[in-house]
């Protein structure tokens, strides 16, 4: 596997997760190190214990791997955020600044969804924690704090804004992908894709399914006569510059090759190869591969425009 299969894998994403938070947590206890007091007056000891309960619940999780793991993660980042802003003696807290990383990150990794989730306890660990913090306060410093809670917030808002306008690019360019714009038929991916559930169901219910691969040098006319002629189940897909691939759920081969004369009559130079799909666990690129082979064979004549494949074994 290569160190970017890695990076992306699942387990890739969970450990590097996991080790920002250690990261972040490292940096906030050189930076409580390198301060002069806490907020309240609390043994020096304190953020060092601090850090060790947090990295020890959260390696805890990592190891036992619960359902719904990740979401007590991250609930324990805002408890634990909010219990630092605490200790913060700046004003206002810079430490509060790692609550829109915890946001943000989530939001970029699980989806809008979790990111919204996230940004409602943020504002609720931060509406219990400013005004502990301003009810102790010796200086008024409520503007400096009130002002950088509302930057952190509209930030936290604009990036949720970005997460949503992507994600909804993501899902148009997908839907780009799985339909051809020329024939206005599903894409070779999302044939692969339909294939990985159909041909299993029908090799269980011992269904017929044929498949079919079409050549032709004028490929949107062709796929005009297509579209008309198969039914609502038929599952037509662009397979190359000048080819078609069909597959028709319980269709014999007696069938598959009517509808094949039909298209030649109004399509002449087209070409054919087909096969029965009987064996469910051959995957449908072995059986494309196969048809292309097939179709070698064939010409524009009209004796030799069609050809059956062989049974894969």
């Amino acid at each position: 596997m290569s160190t970017t299969s890695r990076i992306t894998s699942d387990q890739g994403v969970v450990l590097m997760q996991y080790l920002a938070r250690a990261l972040f947590a490292l940096l906030a206890v050189f930076y409580f190190h390198n301060t002069d007091q806490f907020y309240f007056a609390l043994p020096q000891a304190t953020p060092c214990l601090l850090f060790f309960a947090y990295a020890g619940l959260q390696l805890a999780l990592l190891i036992w791997r619960p359902s719904n793991g990740d979401v007590f993660s991250s609930a324990l980042d805002l408890l634990t955020l909010g219990i630092v802003m605490l200790l913060d003696a700046g004003s206002p807290p810079p430490t509060m600044a790692l609550l829109f990383v915890a946001v943000l990150s989530n939001g970029l990794l699980h989806g809008l969804k979790r990111f919204l989730i996230m940004l409602a306890g943020a504002e609720i660990v931060l509406a219990f924690v400013l005004p502990i913090r301003l009810s102790y306060a010796s200086t008024p410093d409520s503007s400096a704090s009130l002002f950088l809670m509302a930057a952190l917030s509209i930030c936290m808002l604009y990036f949720g804004l970005m997460i949503w306008r992507n994600q909804v690019l993501a899902r148009a360019a997908l839907e780009a992908t799985w339909r051809d714009p020329d024939t206005d038929f599903i894409s070779r991916e999302a044939l692969v894709s339909t294939a990985g559930w159909l041909v299993p169901l029908h090799d269980r219910i011992s269904s017929p399914l044929t498949l079919v691969l079409i050549q032709h040098d004028e490929l949107p006319q062709l796929s005009d006569q297509v579209a008309q002629r198969i039914r609502r189940s038929d599952v037509a897909a662009r397979y190359d510059a000048t080819q078609l691939a069909l597959l028709l759920p319980c269709t014999a081969t007696a069938a598959a090759e009517q509808l094949l004369n039909d298209l030649r009559d109004r399509h002449p130079g087209m070409r054919a190869a087909l096969m029965t799909l009987a064996d469910g666990d051959i995957a449908l690129e072995q059986a494309l591969a196969h048809l292309e082979q097939t179709m070698a064979r064939t010409t524009e004549d009209d004796s030799h425009w069609l050809a059956h494949a062989a049974p894969i074994h």
